[in-house]
Formats: structure tokens, C-alpha cells, sequence
């Protein structure tokens, strides 16, 4: 019986969830149909989590209400601070190209166009800020410049 009522009020709560449209901010830039796909696999994924506190901490309705209340609220702080994470790491990477870009400037007013070419050889891309990880764009050249060269192997000893 007990279960029954948690089923019921789990599909009420699933049919009003699903009912709802994403956010104008989330479906910004998104291919069409995708942000509506993604919101319902959160809500999907949110309706799961208070159902299992649900059945392991055996709450009852009103207790239900206000964890999906601070739920809610701690899922919207997250999402501010995520934005706020994301701003910061924009601006960190614009510093970071800048800064590159002041440099080769430098460079290019010290050494000649065929030192300038050797250079930009030497000094590729920093893998962390080109969206490339140690195996994209520059990352295996780069590696390939900081393997020490190895010793030639030794001369193989006169057979008899």
C-alpha cells in the first residue's frame, strides 16, 4: 500500500516535471531538440535521487516537499557557481593568449623571420589553453621536444 502511494505521487510528480519547457537560457546554442532531451535527463536523474531518499529514509510527504525545496536550491546554487567558474576560466584564457600574443610580439622585434620560424617550432601551443589535451593540436609535438635525446647505442663488440 505504502509503495503504491510513493508510485503514484512519483508519476504525479514525473507527469508535472516532464510538462515543463527548459529554461530559454539552457536551450541558447544548443542543437535543436538537445536542450529539452538534456532537462529531461535531469529531471529524470533528480526525480531518481528523491526517490531513493524517499524509500531509504523513509520521509513523509511534507518532509518530501522541503528536501526537493533544498534540492532545488542547492542545485541552482551549483548552476551559479559553475557559470561563475566558467567566467573566470574564459578571462583567465584570454589573459593567457594575450600575454603569448605580447610575447611573440617581443620576440618577433629581437630575433630575425628564420630565428622567428625556429621559435614558433620550439614553443607550440600550451596544451592546457588551445582546448587540445596532451594528445591534440601541439600536444605530441611537445612531448616529442621535452623527450631528452637518448645516447647512440653503443658499438656492438667484434665476434670472433
Amino acid at each position: 500500500m505504502k509503495r503504491s502511494l510513493i508510485f503514484l505521487a512519483l508519476a504525479a510528480v514525473t507527469s508535472v516535471a516532464l510538462a515543463q519547457t527548459p529554461t530559454p537560457q539552457l536551450a541558447r546554442g544548443w542543437p535543436q531538440g538537445a536542450a529539452a532531451a538534456h532537462m529531461r535527463r535531469i529531471q529524470r536523474m533528480e526525480q531518481w535521487r528523491l526517490h531513493q531518499l524517499t524509500v531509504l529514509l523513509d520521509l513523509t510527504a511534507a518532509q518530501r516537499h522541503q528536501v526537493r525545496a533544498i534540492l532545488a536550491e542547492q542545485h541552482a546554487a551549483m548552476r551559479t557557481s559553475m557559470q561563475q567558474m566558467m567566467r573566470a576560466m574564459r578571462a583567465m584564457r584570454q589573459a593567457h593568449l594575450a600575454a603569448k600574443r605580447q610575447m611573440m610580439t617581443k620576440m618577433a622585434h629581437v630575433l630575425s623571420a628564420e630565428q622567428m620560424a625556429k621559435f614558433k617550432v620550439l614553443v607550440p601551443p600550451h596544451p592546457w589553453f588551445g582546448m587540445a589535451g596532451p594528445m591534440g593540436r601541439g600536444g605530441m609535438r611537445m612531448r616529442m621536444h621535452m623527450v631528452p635525446p637518448q645516447p647512440p647505442a653503443p658499438p656492438a663488440p667484434p665476434q670472433s
